[in-house]
């Protein structure tokens, strides 16, 4: 046996942490090409999925640029900045999409849109919100028969109505004090969920309101869903020779393709003073993002935008006051 000592343990080494700088250079990496690949929506349901956070993008960038300066990588700060640019002026499209309307000639006429949340646990407020809104149409959506209650009110303050209660996550409904002339139910793609048309008298005019909630496009088959059903309205839109308005929840931002194909194919638009960008989705989560609308053809303009305050749903009602443009 031999009297030498035996060799201490060899300390294990240890990896180095990650830098502070190449976690940071790590999530510029991945967040710069995000706001690229969401301009190529037409092309994959995942592209498009990227492009609605272009708010998100702006700050991102903004913080980028900063992180490059301070890196003094001057290729950075240009990719960053060209990025930064790029997203800020696509929102700026949406800012103001109308010119300020003559509004001396008549009674403008206010639509109110809201997702009231199915297990919204606050029906009594959110109902009270719409009522004192004293809108001329309403559409509520994610109202089911857990709902039915609360909106007798509605039933009692406005002469005309259709619901369509029993789709769940789905159920939409709509209150007008226009004269009403006719109304259906109709439902796009093989989920066939609801959408409301109501055929109105607006100050001796037709006029057809259109109220749906599309399906979230969050997967390759919902993504398709969701492609049919804003294409199946934007036809039906296309044929219609009145003036149209079309509200809800569209779960379409006004940059993405689903709203491209409403817009280019239906021929609405937002014909709005003020901007249409800021979130009404994701009250407190970092990806806010605005996906509730309203949009209009043939003339009518929106002078007044107005979202509403926290009322027990993740989304934020939006009430419009629109009025006929001047020939």
């Amino acid at each position: 046996m031999s009297d030498d000592a035996p060799p201490a343990d060899k300390p294990i080494p240890v990896k180095k942490a990650v830098s502070l700088g190449g976690l940071c250079d790590a999530i510029v990496f991945l967040a710069l090409p995000c706001t690229w690949l969401g301009s190529l929506g037409r092309y994959g349901w995942v592209f498009d999925l990227l492009s609605h956070f272009r708010l998100q993008y702006v700050i991102v960038c903004a913080l980028v640029v900063i992180y490059a300066l301070i890196r003094r990588r001057t290729w950075l700060v240009l990719i960053s900045l060209i990025s930064l640019l790029w997203n800020a002026q696509i929102i700026e499209a949406f800012h103001q999409t109308a010119e300020v309307a003559d509004t001396t000639r008549e009674k403008a006429l206010r639509v109110m849109t809201f997702n009231v949340l199915t297990q919204n646990k606050n029906q009594t407020s959110a109902i009270t919100h719409v009522m004192q809104t004293d809108a001329d149409i309403v559409c509520l959506l994610e109202v089911d028969d857990s709902w039915r209650a609360s909106l007798e009110q509605l039933r009692i303050k406005y002469p005309h109505h259709l619901e369509e209660l029993s789709d769940g996550h789905f159920g939409i409904a709509c209150y007008t004090r226009l004269p009403l002339k006719s109304s259906e139910v109709r439902r796009f793609s093989i989920w066939r969920l609801p959408t409301l048309v109501l055929n109105l008298d607006h100050l001796g005019r037709p006029l057809t309101f259109i109220g749906t909630h599309a399906i979230p496009p969050t997967s390759g088959q919902r993504a398709h869903e969701w492609r049919d059903q804003l294409s199946g309205i934007a036809t039906l839109v296309a044929g219609l020779t009145g003036e149209v308005i079309v509200a809800g929840d569209l779960n379409t931002t006004p940059w993405c393709e689903g709203m491209r194909l409403l817009r280019e194919k239906g021929g609405l638009d937002f014909r709005s003073v003020d901007p249409v960008w800021p979130p009404t989705w994701g009250l407190h989560l970092p990806m806010m993002i605005p996906i509730d609308h309203v949009l209009t053809k043939r003339g009518l303009t929106i002078q007044k935008r107005t979202l509403g305050p926290d009322m027990g749903s993740d989304h934020r009602s939006v009430t419009v006051d629109i009025v006929r443009s001047a020939p």
